[in-house]
């Protein structure tokens, strides 16, 4: 069968048959934003309908938010099989472009391979998906005299600064998540300064946690993941975060918050360059 474009009367099918695969709970979160209209600018495909076994989530072409996530591909599949159709149609993944690819371990040995075939690969990092849900999660409050304020120009300017991933349009895309009202946290001490931050991302797992030096070791890092996980959980019954098995430190955070390891789930991300 050939790769089937979902129409957007599709997107609720789709995503009730995701909803409690929580190795796909990135996919998941990201439809339902599409859903609900707080992101724009993805088109879906699937190996087959109404069952599928793969997806595939890929820049529309026709309205992209900003330069960073119009940059995003979604691969989700646990069948080997299935994926390769999808990425042998030329409609689906832009090989000429360079892309960020977000992948089902599964099948990285397989994407990476049509990669390397194309163009290189720049960077890869692996990482598997911790959940909570409303009844698991551990609420800690931030330490006396440090305020919850909303994400302000400041906080915006300091993720582009100090994000890991240095690509361009990260200050315009955390912009549009405070716009879009995707649910953020930032504390600052008692003189103002700003002291932590972290946002929810346009697929709807945690991240961009980041504590200013002269403020770690007062559990303010907790506190925003936990905060940050409540404030999300108001609309969604689970929520992830990508931990890196490297990451002693995050792990055992986000366990004592009650995040577990989704058995399976881990997502390969790289960066994809053109050859040409």
């Amino acid at each position: 069968m050939a790769p089937y474009k979902l129409s957007c009367e599709d997107w609720k099918d789709a995503a009730m048959k995701l909803r409690d695969r929580h190795r796909s709970i990135m996919v998941y979160g990201l439809l339902t934003k599409l859903l609900r209209g707080k992101w724009e600018g993805f088109e879906i495909w699937a190996d087959s309908w109404p069952e599928f076994k793969s997806l595939v989530v890929k820049p529309s072409g026709e309205k992209q938010m900003d330069p960073y996530t119009g940059k995003f591909y979604f691969v989700d599949s646990e069948d080997v099989a299935s994926m390769t159709s999808l990425l042998d149609d030329p409609r689906i993944i832009t090989w000429n472009d360079d892309i960020n690819l977000c992948v089902s371990d599964t099948v990285w040995p397989l994407v990476e391979q049509r990669a390397r075939e194309r163009g290189n690969i720049r960077w890869v990092a692996d990482a598997p998906i911790y959940t909570v849900s409303r009844d698991t999660l551990v609420d800690i409050k931030p330490p006396d005299g440090f305020q919850e304020v909303p994400m302000s120009a400041d906080a915006i300017s300091h993720v582009s600064e100090n994000w890991t991933f240095k690509v361009s349009g990260i200050d315009q895309f955390t912009q549009l998540l405070v716009e879009r009202e995707y649910p953020t946290v930032c504390f600052r001490d008692p003189t103002g300064a700003l002291a932590a931050y972290a946002a929810t991302q346009f697929h709807n797992l945690l991240g961009m946690l980041h504590v200013l030096p002269a403020f770690r070791g007062k559990k303010l890092g907790s506190a925003a993941m936990s905060v940050l996980a409540r404030k999300t959980l108001a609309e969604d019954a689970v929520v992830g975060v990508l931990v890196s098995d490297n990451n002693a430190v995050s792990i055992h955070m986000h366990t004592k918050l009650g995040f577990k390891a989704v058995p399976g789930s881990k997502v390969n991300w790289s960066l994809y360059t053109c050859s040409g």
